[in-house]
C-alpha cells in the first residue's frame, strides 16, 4: 500500500483547499491555521520559521515595504479584490468554466518544433509540445520546484526571478 506524505504539526496529508506555508529553515510545509499565519499576510513575510525552527533560527521576518498604503484600498474586506494565487482565488478560478483552447493551441511533437518551423510560421499562437522527445533540449523532471532553483542559484536571485515572472 502506498504511503501518503504528511505535513505540518498536525501530520495530515496535503489538502488543496487549505493555505500552507513553507518554513525557510527546515523546508517543511505547515497549514497556516496550525501555525497562526493568515493567508492574506503571507505575501508580506520575507523569511518564515515554523515554531520548531524559531528556537534556533529566530522569529519570522516581514518584508520591508516602502509604501504599505498600496495594500490598503480603503475598502472593507467584503468587497476587497481577491489576491491572485490565494486559495480563495484558486477556488473561484476552479469553479469557473472556460471555452476550449483546442481551436487556438497548436499541438506539436518535439521533433516538429524546429527553428525552421518558427522562422516560417512565427510564434503567433500558443504551442503545446505533446512529447519532449526530439525537442533537442533538456527539461527538468516534474518534481523540480522553485526551491530547487534556490538551491542552484541562491535564494536572493531566485526570489528576484519569481517576483519578476509573476
Amino acid at each position: 500500500m502506498a504511503t501518503v506524505a504528511v505535513y505540518c504539526i498536525c501530520r495530515l496529508p496535503y489538502d488543496v483547499t487549505q493555505f500552507m506555508i513553507e518554513c525557510d529553515a527546515c523546508k517543511d510545509w505547515f497549514h497556516g491555521s496550525c501555525v497562526e499565519v493568515d493567508e492574506d499576510d503571507a505575501p508580506d513575510i520575507d523569511i518564515y520559521h515554523c515554531p520548531n525552527c524559531e528556537k534556533n533560527h529566530g522569529k519570522s521576518t516581514v518584508k520591508k515595504k516602502k509604501n504599505w498604503s498600496k495594500h490598503d484600498t480603503g475598502q472593507s474586506t467584503d468587497i476587497k479584490a481577491v489576491q491572485n494565487g490565494s486559495q480563495v482565488f484558486i477556488k473561484e478560478l476552479r469553479s469557473r468554466t472556460f471555452p476550449s483552447a483546442d481551436d487556438v493551441v497548436v499541438k506539436l511533437s518535439g521533433g516538429q518544433l524546429t527553428m525552421d518551423y518558427l522562422e516560417d510560421g512565427g510564434f503567433n499562437e500558443p504551442l503545446l509540445v505533446l512529447k519532449k522527445e526530439g525537442l533537442g533540449l533538456s527539461v527538468p523532471p516534474p518534481t523540480f520546484y522553485i526551491s530547487d532553483v534556490e538551491n542552484y542559484v541562491g535564494k536572493n536571485l531566485s526570489s528576484y526571478y519569481s517576483t519578476a515572472l509573476c
